[in-house]
């Protein structure tokens, strides 16, 4: 098989996200069996590298070869990696612990009997099974004891992980520590034997560029020097501004205005805690001409948003139902609060009270006239989170924007509904339909999930654009599991935008919003840990939802409780 470049560049993103920093490279990228990049194992050394210093890793990871037990020292370095890393990462990264599940489950329905050929099988198909909470199924007794011993915890830095390992090695192999290659009892002629599960015999493995191990497929730069590894896209700090923007466009689509307007757009939004970022507003038409790596993206959005629209309308009658239930709870919220208010008027009811207005001040305005307000005076901004950590929801989350457009429609209200993401100092504002297009709900299922989410810049950059609105009421709708986390430092705060000054920055935001009478109501869509964050920032006006299940009858009970708080 071909490891194409396009798979690398994907490899390199996947860890470009978890690492939360575009310009790193670990020296490793990892592929599954179909030559494809592993989403996981390549979310392990994008997170790792937060924790590990990865030129005395590789350092380490060398003194494995060409030694008498290389693959079997490689592919237990790799499992006590990934347990570590996923130790450090769980509380942080929420998502994390699904992805592992997901990929645990999968491993273990595809391990072939064959695997049983290597010890390092073994020790891989308990370690799966451990991730899920099952016995390890190991039968000896010296090997879960080897399994415990390189399940390395969390609380390792990379002289203790190197440490760990090493004497684990020592005890159960003949490997020495603090002893480079050249001094390790050596196998200058190495067969290859058949670890790589789902493969059947005579059938070659082979990846040109890659080494197969049981964990899958690594590609290894070699040396202890990775700056060779790196890809012209991974150096994109020596990109100009003008080349960048110009990528930005490539991979999401053209902006959608001119550069003046989007000069201006930028002083307005990227203030603050954004001072620095860019932000950039598209409705993913594609440029003239587009090739390389963003050419390939944008075929795996158009897959995706067929994807989308697929799982939609098969499940059209339960989808039916929630549109239905949601639109009746607007339409009552909408009759009982926002009932006709009494305004002095030149004609109408005569107010006796009123008439010395008329006499002694030329007022005539002595009538009451009852004014409804209708529908007409609210609308509705739904931002949707499109980073990567809703890669598995896409859709899901496409669907739930539906949803509440199409419902909101049904009740006149004016909709408009955008995705969100952030990548390479951008955040990029993809608009799915406006306020008048309620013939457009079907681009919605152009939803796809990439990069980082400066979730404040994205608020942000809503709360400008709705300052033109002239509605009475402005709702904004927000689907985000809040999560804020993106690689851009915040202005004169040496930190990147996350945990604390993110949340905080949020909440800013959404007490700013009240202000000017923007109401702001989240649809959360993440873990219970990161709750009492969401009601710091949302206080009362939000509902948890994680899946399609009741989706109507919460964000329906939300809606008309904040209805009736206008």
């Amino acid at each position: 098989m071909i490891l194409t470049e396009f798979e690398k560049k994907r490899a390199a993103n996947m860890i470009w996200n978890a690492a939360g920093n575009y310009n790193v490279s670990v020296g490793f990228r990892m592929y599954d069996d179909n030559a494809k990049a592993d989403l996981y194992w390549n979310t392990i050394l994008g997170s790792s590298y937060a924790h590990f210093d990865w030129k005395k890793l590789k350092e380490f990871y060398n003194t494995f070869h060409e030694t008498v037990g290389q693959g079997t020292y490689e592919a237990l370095f790799w499992i006590a990696l990934e347990n570590t890393t996923f130790e450090k990462e769980k509380d942080k990264r929420p998502g994390l612990l699904l992805l592992r599940t997901e990929y645990c489950k999968k491993k273990l329905r595809e391990f072939m009997p064959s695997i049983a050929e290597s010890r390092e099988g073994w020790i891989l198909e308990g370690h799966y099974k451990t991730s899920i909470g099952e016995d390890s199924g190991l039968p000896d007794l010296v090997d879960r004891k080897l399994l415990d011993e390189l399940e390395i915890p969390g609380d390792v830095d990379t002289e203790g992980f190197i440490k760990s390992l090493s004497s684990t090695l020592a005890k159960y192999f003949t490997y020495l520590p603090g002893v480079g290659a050249h001094g390790q009892k050596r196998k200058f002629k190495i067969p290859i034997p058949r670890l790589f599960f789902g493969k059947k015999a005579g059938v070659s493995s082979e990846i040109s560029g890659a080494k197969k191990l049981v964990v899958g497929y690594v590609e290894n730069q070699g040396g202890s020097d990775t700056s060779a590894f790196e890809t012209d896209s991974e150096k994109f700090n020596r990109v100009t501004e003008e080349g960048l923007r110009k990528y930005i466009s490539s991979y999401f689509g053209k902006s959608i205005y001119d550069d003046k307007t989007s000069e201006k757009i930028q002083r307005e939004c990227c203030t603050g805690n954004h001072l620095g970022t860019r932000i950039f507003f598209t409705r993913g038409e594609d440029e003239e001409k587009v090739t390389g790596f963003a050419a390939k993206m944008r075929k795996e959005m158009k897959k995706q948003h067929e994807k989308n629209e697929a799982a939609f309308f098969s499940n059209m009658k339960i989808n039916n139902a929630a549109i239905s239930e949601l639109t009746h709870r607007i339409k009552n919220a909408l009759l009982t609060q926002l009932e006709p208010t009494a305004v002095c008027s030149k004609t109408g009811k005569l107010k006796p009270s009123l008439v010395w207005k008329a006499l002694y001040l030329n007022n005539n305005k002595i009538f009451e006239k009852q004014i409804s307000e209708g529908s007409g005076n609210i609308s509705v901004d739904i931002l949707l989170d499109a980073s990567a950590s809703q890669i598995h929801r896409m859709d899901t989350v496409s669907a739930q924007g539906y949803i509440i457009a199409k419902a909101l429609d049904n009740c006149h209200v004016p909709v408009r509904v955008w995705g969100y993401s952030s990548m390479n100092g951008y955040t990029v504002m993809n608009l799915y339909r406006n306020y008048s297009e309620s013939s457009k709900n079907k681009e919605i299922f152009r939803f796809f999930t990439t990069g980082a989410n400066r979730d404040g810049l994205a608020l942000n950059a809503i709360l400008c654009q709705m300052r033109e609105n002239t509605a009475t009421h402005r709702v904004v709708i927000w689907l985000t599991d809040v999560k804020p986390n993106d690689i851009m430092e915040v202005s004169q705060k040496s930190t990147n935008y996350s945990g604390d000054i993110a949340i905080e920055d949020m909440t800013e935001l959404v007490h700013r919003a009240k202000l000017e009478n923007i109401y702001v109501l989240c649809a959360f869509t993440g873990d219970d840990a990161d709750i009492p964050n969401v009601q710091k920032i949302f206080g009362r006006s939000f509902v948890k939802v994680k899946s399609l299940d009741n989706f109507a009858s919460l964000v329906g009970d939300m809606i008309q409780a904040e209805i009736r708080r206008m």
